[in-house]
């Protein structure tokens, strides 16, 4: 690597670590001048955009809402410091996600059959301060998914059943860098340019699923155990021409359980108390973006039996959940749809 640009890549990784906050971004420059002491790797990168964006918007894993708080500050005043950089991070994510499922009315060899869908959208944008008087510059990154999949469920009993099921995904990822500076536009922009920043890129990942499940109907409500593994492996349909042979990969273990406790019944509104708590390990492309291995999400609200009005969807609701382990460490208002 030439001298001239070992010394800027010492330089911005100076800046970086007195200076900029962690950012949770899914393909940026950063990766660029993290790794200024080895092979920068685009590829790398754009892989670990899309299986990031599939963990964030698999339905399961994250639970992003709003009114996002940090739940230290009403268990632990004192100890708030740590977790102001994740609940920015947090605000600076948004993600819309429809699921839709429709069941097979006839069983095929005791499975019973379901069609699912889901459309999501996922963006982050930010401003990026590397150079001191002179504009920042602006960075914002988008994934759209499409998937189409089924699941086949038998049971195994009155309270175990499995399942397992093939997803297809069709992702489009973008980003768009806007260098707001002359330096910005003389030193980072022939290094990032059209390879780390300014990009389009589409992907096909094939995912397929096996799940365990524990059902405990009670006369007070309703307990729920599931482990589910989920692996997701793909291939970059277009890319720019310095990206060669991008295949994301990534899987991800979820160990839950959720129970609904019977409040009361007005009518046809039927409404439960609702508790949740789940361990997700990760594997493959998708870990160095949330800094870990695993982490945890807790969860309490209330939901509302939706069945007697749609065939649609069973239950909505809103609560709080809390999300502990990873860069996305805080909380937040939000809105439960097809929980349990």
């Amino acid at each position: 690597m030439p001298l001239n640009l070992q010394c800027f890549y010492m330089r911005f990784k100076v800046l970086m670590n007195n200076r900029i906050k962690k950012v949770f971004t899914l393909c940026t420059v950063w990766a660029l001048i993290y790794c200024s002491y080895s092979d920068a790797n685009p590829t790398k990168q754009l892989e670990s955009a899309f299986a990031t964006s599939l963990v964030l918007t698999d339905g399961d894993s994250i639970t992003l809402g709003f009114g996002d708080f940090d739940p230290q500050t009403i268990f632990n005043p004192q100890n708030t410091v740590n977790e102001e950089d994740s609940i920015a991070l947090r605000k600076k994510l948004k993600l819309y996600s429809i699921p839709l499922k429709w069941q097979v009315n006839n069983p095929i060899y005791q499975h019973n059959i379901n069609v699912v869908s889901r459309i999501s959208y996922l963006n982050q944008s930010d401003f990026i301060s590397l150079f001191d008087n002179v504009a920042d510059d602006y960075i914002s990154e988008t994934v759209y998914n499409g998937m189409l999949g089924f699941n086949a469920e038998k049971a195994l009993g009155s309270k175990w059943s499995y399942q397992f099921g093939l997803n297809t995904h069709y992702l489009h990822y973008n980003n768009d860098y806007d260098y707001n500076s002359p330096e910005s536009r003389r030193n980072l922009k022939p290094l990032t340019d059209n390879l780390y920043t300014n990009l389009n890129s589409n992907a096909l990942v094939l995912n397929p699923n096996a799940t365990m499940i524990y059902r405990l109907p009670r006369y007070w409500g309703y307990y729920e155990y599931k482990l589910n593994f989920n692996y997701y492996y793909g291939w970059a349909l277009s890319h720019p021409d310095g990206i060669h042979n991008a295949a994301p990969e990534t899987w991800r273990t979820l160990n839950g359980i959720k129970a609904t406790f019977n409040m009361f019944k007005i009518g046809p509104f039927e409404q439960a108390f609702y508790i949740k708590g789940q361990r997700i390990d990760l594997g493959g492309d998708s870990r160095v973006a949330f800094g870990t291995d695993h982490f945890y999400e807790y969860g309490i609200g209330f939901l509302w039996d939706a069945q007697r009005w749609t065939s649609w969807f069973n239950n909505f609701g809103i609560g709080i959940n809390i999300h502990n382990g990873s860069s996305l460490d805080g909380a937040a208002i939000v809105l439960y749809f097809n929980e349990i």
